[in-house]
């Protein structure tokens, strides 16, 4: 009973929570990755791509009072060249290299900046085994941007405690550990041990498997991450930590998994934070329904605390600066998207940061409400328009700023997944398609073209134009209209422009029209918008009052002006004698009532065109060769087009 109210009385506090956190909740990692001063595209040396590794064993000295290192790496590769002869690697020039072998033998290092290169004896062919084994010890400087260096040491302004942690994307690993910056080279598995003054707790990716009492007063923290992980999510955290820890029990299942968290010390940091961390827990069993299981359930999920306004998402143990709720839901979904598939490239963030993102409004919309997750929505969309151009896809991955561009990667990215979402029209194959995606590239890189591809098998019909128009392009589009309704009939004219014409002319794109009359009485239409001027008309018997452009916030999207026009369609032939039956159908529609000569298209929600002819009086439309969905039927003559939507069951 005692488990059933703490879970009752969690849903009640996540459902009543406001959700426009205090500012200090609300900082997102946007804020945290943005002021990097290295800036490069991918391997500072391309000899880095002879080997791929394979293992990664860390043992460091570290304390909390400063970012000072001293131990070694023993890294285990493969070479993947015809032949090595040199090995190539990265480590800043604040560290010392204090000895180094290679397959036991001990050589030397020479560097040129921060490349270092131990030149071997003998070369290695393809496929044989290379371990080297670096000891070093140095200290980046504690000073410059808040995220100038790949490791940090810093005092809580609001706790008061010391904190030496790692944040090493997008390209820092090398200011803390000798390094291989490269996204597509996952490393097998990694182990960190941490020897910290015995005050302190040091954590880390995995599963801590052992802590030994040293002398001087020491701990030696050992954890073991046994799925593959990149160079930048291998971490490292030590302080003054209590850890608060408790199991998650999977519903409908007999399994379970370590839900563990290093907190201050401070005895009123637990308290203050206790609600909130015990709710992530319902997050991610909510994320685990959507999907699939928490990737590292065999291992654990948790928080380690460091003075940050934001996050990051280290595998399996997420570096946080408070446990604001958007905040933990967003760090907690890169579990699955960023850390169990990572993005192949950095020009591919978005598929990181925009789903992290969107798992914010995921989370609002299931344990806030529907009025808070369309408020989240709609203020996504405002801070992507409040720019007229640029693109998801990252265009300069030599400036961090550019990656981690809050309107663009965080925000943009996510309100696309919103539009794609839209697009799929049901939430089961779309979260089917999601589910595949993970599946399929489980602990591996993805590019947006990989993501592209696996979404149109799951969707059935080619999405280049959506992809092009809204991940690789850039503005968004702006729309008009003037409509009038004589009887029961609504005409409307709908114009689009677009925020960036030299980059994307129109954007093709479902859309949703509603109208309004003054009992408060709607009518929700979709329309398939592909020309910048389009006329439609409807069948409505209420008297409309107003209508309004994309109500639901589904597009990323403007309106320059909307209104009343008396003298639209007045001259047009009348068309409410044609009629379409059955609709939905199972083999055909029957068109009847064409009272001159129309061009008839039909065409999927895509646009593409499925069939086109000319026809008078009836005719018939064959639909039993078609795939179940939604389509377009446009009906044109040189006077009007009117647009009808058709069902195929």
């Amino acid at each position: 009973m005692k488990k059933l109210l703490l879970v009752i009385s969690l849903i009640q506090f996540l459902t009543t929570a406001n959700a426009q956190e205090k500012e200090e909740n609300t900082f997102h990692c946007a804020s945290s990755k943005k002021w990097s001063a290295q800036q490069k595209i991918t391997v500072a040396d391309t000899a880095e791509d002879n080997y791929d590794m394979k293992f990664v064993h860390l043992d460091l000295n570290v304390t909390s009072i400063n970012d000072s290192i001293y131990g070694n790496a023993l890294i285990a590769s493969k070479v993947v060249s015809d032949s090595l002869k040199k090995y190539v690697f990265e480590l800043s020039t604040y560290y010392t290299i204090d000895s180094c072998k290679i397959n036991g033998q001990l050589l030397t290092a020479t560097d040129t900046g921060i490349i270092r290169t131990i030149v071997l004896p003998t070369a290695l062919m393809q496929g044989n085994n290379l371990l080297a084994h670096i000891f070093y010890h140095g200290r980046v400087p504690n000073s410059g941007g808040f995220f100038a260096y790949g490791i940090r040491n810093q005092t809580s302004p609001t706790w008061g405690t010391h904190v030496t942690y790692t944040m090493s994307e997008s390209y820092e690993s090398r200011d803390w550990w000798p390094t291989k910056q490269s996204l597509t080279d996952k490393i097998d598995s990694s182990v960190v041990w941490l020897t910290v003054p015995d005050t302190c707790k040091g954590g880390s990716n995995g599963t801590l498997y052992a802590v030994d009492t040293l002398s001087g007063n020491r701990l030696q923290f050992k954890w073991k991450e046994k799925h593959p992980i990149d160079y930048y999510l291998i971490s490292l955290a030590v302080a003054p930590y209590v850890d608060y820890s408790f199991y998650i029990h999977f519903p409908l299942s007999t399994d379970s998994m370590l839900y563990q968290n290093y907190v201050y010390t401070n005895p009123n940091t637990l308290p203050y934070f206790k609600t909130k961390i015990d709710s992530c827990a319902l997050t991610l069993l909510f994320y685990s329904k959507l999907f699939g299981k928490y990737p590292f359930w065999k291992e654990k999920y948790g928080h380690c605390m460091a003075p940050l306004n934001g996050g990051m998402e280290h595998q399996t143990m997420t570096t946080l600066g408070n446990f604001g709720l958007t905040l933990s839901a967003h760090e907690l979904l890169h579990q699955w998207f960023g850390d169990y598939v990572t993005c192949g490239t950095w020009k591919d963030i978005w598929l990181n940061e925009g789903f992290a993102s969107y798992g914010e409004y995921l989370f609002i919309d299931r344990f806030q409400g529907a009025g808070n997750a369309a408020t989240k929505m709609y203020n996504v969309h405002e801070h992507v328009i409040s720019s007229m151009g640029g693109s998801v896809y990252v265009d300069d991955t030599t400036t961090e700023n550019r990656i981690f561009d809050s309107r663009l990667t965080y925000d943009k990215g996510s309100a696309v997944i919103h539009s794609l979402r839209f697009l799929f029209n049901n939430d089961t194959t779309f979260l089917l398609a999601l589910r595949t995606y993970l599946q399929t590239y489980a602990f591996k890189t993805a590019t947006t073209a990989n993501f592209q591809q696996v979404m149109e098998s799951n969707i059935g019909y080619n999405l280049d134009t959506f992809f092009q128009q809204w991940i690789y392009k850039e503005g968004f589009p702006i729309y008009g209209a003037k409509w009038n309704q004589i009887g029961d009939t609504i005409y409307v004219a709908l114009t689009q422009q677009t925020s960036m014409p030299s980059s994307q002319t129109l954007f093709t794109t479902p859309l949703e029209l509603k109208f309004k009359d003054n009992n408060g009485d709607s009518l929700l239409v979709k329309v398939y918008n592909n020309a910048n001027t389009q006329n439609f008309t409807f069948h409505w018997a209420k008297t409309v009052s107003n209508i309004s452009i994309d109500p639901n916030d589904w597009l990323i999207d403007s309106t320059s002006s909307i209104t009343y026009d008396p003298t639209l369609a007045v001259n047009d032939v009348p068309h409410s004698q044609i009629n379409i039956t059955p609709n939905p159908t199972h083999d055909s529609w029957n068109i009847t009532g064409l009272n001159e000569t129309f061009t008839i298209q039909l065409m999927d929600v895509t646009g593409k065109l499925m069939l086109e002819k000319s026809a008078s009086g009836n005719t018939t439309i064959p639909a039993g060769n078609l795939p179940q969905g939604i389509y377009v039927l446009k009906l044109s003559t040189n006077k009007k087009t009117i647009d009808y939507k058709l069902i195929k069951e």
